[in-house]
């Protein structure tokens, strides 16, 4: 594990019940069977736009938090996130609750200045929607708001800005360019999409949504007036 949680970047393939096991022999899918009732009803859709944040431009200074929860208004997202890491054997964890969603914390905090921080959740599990199964419809410029505390007495949130959505193809997964962490500061929110096969229970493709911190935006729908945003505009009513 160790050699894991210190690494600039960790593998990574969101099948239905997503782990991503490393040896020296190389990377292997640990894959199950199809747990849902309906894939064609929970497919993320399969999109290539915007840009993907690397060095080239530093991302707006936030805060940095332990995040618990995340919204995203345009999709009617709204998920509790909890941390996780690997396995005794070296695989990824992730929440098997599709409305619960993982984040990496042997990576960056979301608002960190530098490194991404990963956010993952399952398309779909036991025929349930997962929270994040529609983060395909997202375009560059659509808010995302990431809660959480900064210390044990201070709730915060800090808004992203989507840049680009990608669509990659499980054996095609550029984990270098997802994981890193010697990125300009962001979020990559992931979750599988694409076609479903039938005959191994599983999608075909990863859904990848990049973000960097935003300032001077509206506060959340759900709390308007929270710490940590600066607005620009009237809140949102409800």
């Amino acid at each position: 594990m160790a050699a894991l949680e210190y690494a600039g970047w960790v593998p990574f393939a969101c099948a239905l019940v997503a782990l991503i096991t490393i040896s020296v022999a190389g990377i292997t899918w640990v894959t199950s069977p199809y747990y849902g009732n309906n894939p064609a009803a929970t497919q993320a859709h399969a999109r290539n736009v915007g840009n993907i944040p690397t060095t080239i431009a530093p991302s707006a200074v936030a805060d940095i938090v332990s995040p618990n929860r995340i919204e995203i208004p345009k999709i009617h997202a709204n998920a509790p996130i909890v941390p996780v890491g690997t396995t005794g054997d070296r695989e990824l964890e992730i929440p098997l609750d599709p409305h619960v969603v993982g984040w990496w914390h042997y990576g960056a905090k979301p608002g960190a200045t530098v490194g991404t921080a990963i956010l993952a959740g399952h398309i779909n599990y036991a025929g349930v929607t997962g929270s994040m199964a529609a983060i395909g419809k997202l375009d560059p410029g659509d808010l995302v708001y990431v809660f959480g505390k900064q210390n044990a007495d201070n709730k915060h949130v800090v808004a992203f800005r989507v840049t680009g959505v990608r669509t990659y193809h499980k054996t095609h997964l550029p984990y270098q360019e997802i994981f890193d962490q010697k990125s300009v500061g962001r979020i990559a929110i992931v979750t599988c999409g694409g076609p479903f096969d039938a005959s191994t229970g599983n999608y075909l493709d990863n859904i990848v949504v990049f973000a960097v911190p935003a300032t001077n935006v509206a506060a959340p729908p759900s709390v308007p007036g929270i710490p940590g945003v600066r607005s620009s505009s009237p809140a949102p009513s409800n």
